[in-house]
């Protein structure tokens, strides 16, 4: 199947503006000022980190999470730099169903200027085109305006809310909307 062979070389995104590369250690402190910014945690999975240690075991997480298939998270940069501002990616890939869930997170500095929708774009394509997903799924906190928007600019559409859903850090059990956007009815830009 068509997901299997996105694991078989970490697959590279270009686009106008952005490079979409695998995450190394040496971006752990990129993603340590990301992810320990309180603003950004707002409404993501988990608390801030507060050591770099967690950036450290987070790409670790995630680079093991590709060796067995389990999820693609990509590194954001500006082309012709190498500073990681963000990531995005895929995780809960479901082989049968051909659905995978997509999450992301950028550096505050960097919000409204596109980049997030930019680089969403890609991976949705990368998505339907090279993954044959049929199905991209995204949870999100019903408050979270930011992300509803952009999900809703991709051509996501909110399914309802799942009740007490998942446990999200010192959040506890949170509500979450279901967007879903399908490859039937999802159009490149």
């Amino acid at each position: 199947m068509a997901i299997e062979k996105g694991f078989l070389t970490f697959p590279r995104i270009e686009t106008k503006n952005l490079l979409l590369r695998r995450i190394h250690p040496h971006d752990a402190s990129a993603l340590f000022e990301i992810l320990s910014d309180e603003a950004v945690c707002e409404f993501y999975d988990d608390d801030a980190f507060v050591d770099i240690s967690q950036a450290r075991d987070q790409i670790e997480d995630w680079e093991t999470g590709y060796q067995n298939q389990k999820c693609i998270r990509w590194g954001i940069t500006r082309k012709g730099e190498n500073q990681l501002i963000g990531t995005c990616g895929y995780y809960r890939f479901q082989t049968w169903n051909r659905r995978a869930s997509t999450g992301y997170e950028l550096v505050r500095r960097d919000w409204r200027q596109g980049i997030m929708t930019e680089a969403m774009r890609a991976i949705l394509e990368y998505g339907f085109e090279a993954l044959d997903l049929h199905r991209i799924q995204a949870l999100v906190l019903p408050e979270n305006e930011a992300s509803i928007g952009l999900l809703e600019k991709l051509g996501f559409r909110n399914e309802g809310i799942l009740k007490d859903y998942e446990r999200w850090g010192s959040k506890g059990f949170v509500d979450l909307c279901m967007y879903a956007v399908l490859s039937i009815t999802w159009k490149p830009k």
